[in-house]
């Protein structure tokens, strides 16, 4: 099939989600010709289309400077409907080079698929008149956001409506929707109940990360993720102030590190512990889990499946993680991770763990057979496969019966 893949931003970075997903699925996917087209900035366009060319047959680097925003094309209705004042874009210009060049891309070939990924870039495809549109959303925004209010905060408030009204005017423009959880999925289907939205879980390199013959390091708890994610800041300094003290009374010795690039101030002040290590940006991140004795994923904000807690079972390391931290992968807690919401239960999780060696091995071990038969990039790209599939067969239908005004529900696959 011919498909057609419009980005947020070109998938090579491996240290962003989104691109890490885009380097594995697309690479299982070249039995298809894949036609790329995203922004990116006009120094860096050499070196992407060299780097693009391993993944896909046609490449389209539109320059712009600044990555597109998050809420690109679709602040203006959404603030609108709030009675708030319209807000301008950042790059007119640039915005305006993707949009002509996508419309030459589409009347210079025929695609059978049209994969948008990203919420942001539904602003320049939403509106095509194509008859087989996916929006491939790692997460749903409105869940994020509405997991973000805060009492006495208004402004949590307002994004949350915002996203919600965004995410709302976006999906309803396609014929199917991805997510990597449930739980977002679930959301996503309140937003647009006559659209299919499938759940595609991540997955992981497991012949990459795998277990390390590396002596654990006694005693030692291991976070790791992007250090400027608020998420993550919120989840390291929950743990550090309303958990670590709790094993602290019990273990004097325990020692956490926090491994993950561009460490915000709060974190990085952090190393100020002696007994806390801050790595910022390392080259390799496996010696830090394999030496570790337990992953620990404290995560209290966020949806969607976290790639830190795949990376570790693939390694074999036992997890402890809230349920936020694990809701969207099939685990049974003290078999494949451990589960644990409360700062005391978290607490007493990890202190059995540390004291325990042969159930730390059992539940690493268990973890990674989870993720050879579950969470890999082969099945994540047959699930695609499959959806591409059945959003093809609308072309046998006509454009004039299945396409529609954006906004307006019209055409969905069943």
């Amino acid at each position: 099939m011919n498909i057609l893949v419009i980005d947020r931003s070109p998938p090579c970075n491996l240290l962003q989600g989104n691109a890490l997903i885009g380097q594995h699925l697309f690479r299982r996917l070249r039995h298809h010709h894949l036609t790329l087209i995203c922004p990116a900035p006009t120094h860096e366009i050499p070196r992407y289309q060299a780097e693009l060319a391993e993944l896909f047959d046609v490449v389209h680097l539109v320059p712009r400077e600044t990555q597109v925003p998050a809420l690109m094309g679709m602040v203006e209705p959404a603030l609108a409907q709030l009675g708030m004042r319209r807000a301008g874009t950042a790059e007119p210009d640039a915005a305006r080079r993707f949009a002509e060049r996508l419309q030459q891309v589409l009347a210079e070939r025929s695609f059978d698929v049209v994969h948008t990924r990203q919420l942001p870039m539904a602003a320049f495809s939403g509106g095509l008149k194509h008859p087989a549109k996916l929006l491939e959303l790692i997460d749903s925004e409105t869940l994020q956001a509405a997991r973000r209010v805060r009492p006495g905060a208004p402004k949590t408030r307002l994004r949350a409506a915002t996203a919600r009204l965004m995410e709302q005017r976006a999906v309803r423009q396609f014929h199917a929707i991805t997510s990597v959880a449930e739980a977002d999925a679930q959301v996503i289907r309140g937003l647009a109940p006559n659209i299919p939205v499938y759940v595609t879980p991540n997955g992981v390199d497991a012949e990459f990360f795998h277990p390390l013959d590396l002596p654990e390091q006694p005693d030692t708890l291991v976070f790791t993720g992007a250090m400027s994610f608020p998420p993550n800041v919120t989840a390291v300094l929950h743990f550090y102030q309303n958990i670590l003290p709790l094993i602290r009374k019990e273990l004097p010795q325990v020692r956490l590190v926090v491994a993950g690039r561009d460490p915000s101030p709060a974190i990085a002040a952090l190393a100020s512990d002696p007994c806390v290590t801050v790595t910022g940006f390392v080259e390799d991140i496996r010696p830090y889990l394999a030496q570790s004795c337990v992953m620990i994923c404290p995560m209290t904000s966020g949806s969607g499946i976290k790639n830190k807690v795949l990376e570790a079972m693939a390694m074999g390391r036992p997890v402890v993680s809230t349920t936020l931290g694990m809701e969207a992968l099939e685990v049974t807690s003290w078999r494949e991770l451990v589960v644990a919401d409360e700062p005391a239960e978290f607490a007493a999780a990890l202190l059995r763990l540390l004291r325990d060696e042969a159930a730390r091995r059992e539940i690493g071990a268990a973890g990674r057979d989870l993720v050879l038969r579950r969470y890999t990039w082969d099945a994540c790209a047959a699930s695609y496969d499959t959806i591409y599939t059945q959003l093809a067969a609308r072309r046998s239908v006509s454009v004039a019966s299945t396409s529609y005004l954006p906004g307006q529900p019209g055409g969905h696959m069943k």
